[in-house]
């Protein structure tokens, strides 16, 4: 389906996805320093995009797909005092890449700001198509 708010309408779903994208991000962040026992360490969430059909009411746009845990064996970290430490004083590290959390929060806001940016021009562009006939 188009039609005139078509073009706000996709935007508007760029801004949910990016905002969701940067909240969680943010929760891989928060949690960098947090260790575990070595069978549940704390990994960090990826975000999966997914386009909606543009034949869908809403005229297409993008959403969350997928959200899985981050694959992969948690660093080992020497900390007997702690109290969950395994019998050999180790606990797991999460399994979060920081280079790769910034960039995906880099990536996630500027999609965000894309989105933004979209979403004035084309509602400016609207109302000036509207005042024509005045």
């Amino acid at each position: 389906m188009s039609g005139p708010f078509t073009s706000i309408d996709i935007a508007l779903t760029g801004m949910g996805f990016a905002h969701y994208w940067q909240e969680t991000v943010s929760h891989n962040l928060a949690n960098i320093n947090t260790v575990s026992t070595f069978d549940k360490p704390f990994r960090a969430r990826v975000v999966v995009a997914q386009t909606i059909d543009p034949s869908a009411p809403s005229g297409g746009g993008v959403a969350v797909g997928q959200v899985y845990n981050q694959a992969g064996d948690p660093a080992m970290l020497f900390q007997p005092d702690s109290p969950l430490a395994n019998k050999d004083g180790y606990v797991a590290a999460p399994v979060v890449d920081l280079a790769g959390q910034m960039s995906d929060l880099i990536l996630a806001s500027r999609m965000y700001q894309a989105n933004i940016t979209v979403h004035k021009e084309a509602r400016e562009a609207l109302e000036s198509a509207t005042g024509l006939g005045r």
